[in-house]
């Protein structure tokens, strides 16, 4: 059999339409809806009786219906097949509840007896959407990774060239020079296994393949402070709260979070530092966790972009050799949580970061 006459003895147009994995709408001149495949209807949340006979504005978002109108005029006029607006347009279809989502819309037309009717093509990329913005969110963090950790690898390994040679040409250092610079290549050098340990702790490729175990967070606070060197920890004043709420994570992604927050207090807090680490419950099922200094505080331009572009920040962007703000953002993204900073000029800021109350939680 001919596939014509297949079509024209077993497939009506009705019938072909409505076998589309795409949404179809049939208009008139006028703009006026004549046919919806149950896709079309469902992808707005209509029933099909409901667009039948509206103008097809029922479905455009109010602030593109007025330049739509002319569109459709000159469409009619010079029908073709094509794609709907150009490559850099957005394409946005209104719901019945009011919601606009992402669409793509490939245009067509049929003519028969001297009337001509308009048909779009309508598929829903809301999910191509969202993966195109975590991309470029992904890419953002990135890149902002690449360029602290190129600029702290870079100061370490100078720092280790600069005690070498120090130790190679000066034949008269006496013993305790010697194993003064000795102890700083050592220092130095354990700063660069740190950040190589934040990039493969930064590689992990999602939650499902981390260790999620029940985190003490008084423990892993206590940790943290022992890694900062006792010189540093001579000059600060740390109070942290007994029994801080517990939570179900991946415990050596938590301490690189503690371990950011902190050191950025101690750098970037007053004069000593003094800083408090606590946290507390909410109603909407999530413990806060934060670190609050007495530093001179952040502007709330600063505020905006700190954990999302710190190349933003200008002069007083955060550097150091931990995971960088992009990065404890990710981390606790990870576990389904939130980050945040509340700051004030003259008064210190206060880092904080949201995660669920689920140490109970027997599921997990």
């Amino acid at each position: 059999m001919k596939f014509t006459n297949f079509l024209q003895n077993s497939v009506s147009i009705e019938t072909l339409v409505e076998s589309m994995s795409e949404g179809v709408i049939f208009i008139d001149k006028s703009g006026k809806i004549v046919f919806v495949n149950s896709k079309a209807a469902q992808l707005f949340k209509y029933k099909e009786e409901e667009m039948l006979g509206k103008g097809i504005d029922l479905l455009i978002p109010e602030k593109y219906r007025s330049i739509h109108s002319s569109h459709i005029q000159y469409y009619f006029k010079n029908p073709k097949i094509r794609s709907m607006g150009d490559t850099s347009s957005k394409l946005l279809g209104k719901k019945k509840s009011g919601e606009e989502f992402p669409v793509e819309i490939s245009l067509s037309f049929l003519k028969s007896n001297g009337t001509a009717l308009g048909m779009a093509f309508i598929t829903d990329i809301s999910a191509r959407v969202k993966a195109e913005n975590e991309l470029k969110q992904r890419n953002t963090e990135l890149d902002a990774y690449a360029h602290t950790v190129a600029h702290d690898l870079q100061a370490q390994l100078n720092s280790i060239i600069g005690f070498g040679e120090l130790l190679k040409r000066k034949n008269n250092l006496s013993e305790e020079k010697r194993k003064y610079f000795a102890d700083l290549i050592v220092k130095n050098g354990s700063k660069m296994s740190g950040i190589i340990k934040n990039i493969l702790l930064y590689a992990t490729r999602g939650k499902e393949e981390l260790e999620i175990t029940k985190v003490d967070m008084n423990s892993i606070v206590s940790e943290v402070i022992e890694r900062i060197p006792g010189t540093i920890r001579d000059q600060i004043t740390v109070n942290v709260q007994n029994n801080m709420d517990s939570t179900l994570a991946y415990a050596p992604l938590i301490e690189e979070v503690w371990f950011n927050y902190i050191g950025n207090a101690i750098k970037y807090g007053g004069n000593p530092p003094k800083i408090e680490i606590g946290s507390s419950k909410k109603d909407n099922g999530y413990c806060k966790y934060w670190v609050k200094d007495n530093g001179k505080g952040l502007t709330e331009e600063q505020m905006k972009f700190i954990f999302s572009d710190p190349k933003k920040l200008g002069k007083n962007k955060i550097k150091g050799y931990g995971l960088g703000l992009a990065i404890v953002q990710r981390i606790v993204k990870r576990f389904d949580g939130w980050v945040y900073v509340e700051s004030e000029l003259g008064k210190g800021s206060t880092f904080s970061f949201y995660l669920p109350n689920n140490a109970n939680d027997t599921k997990k």
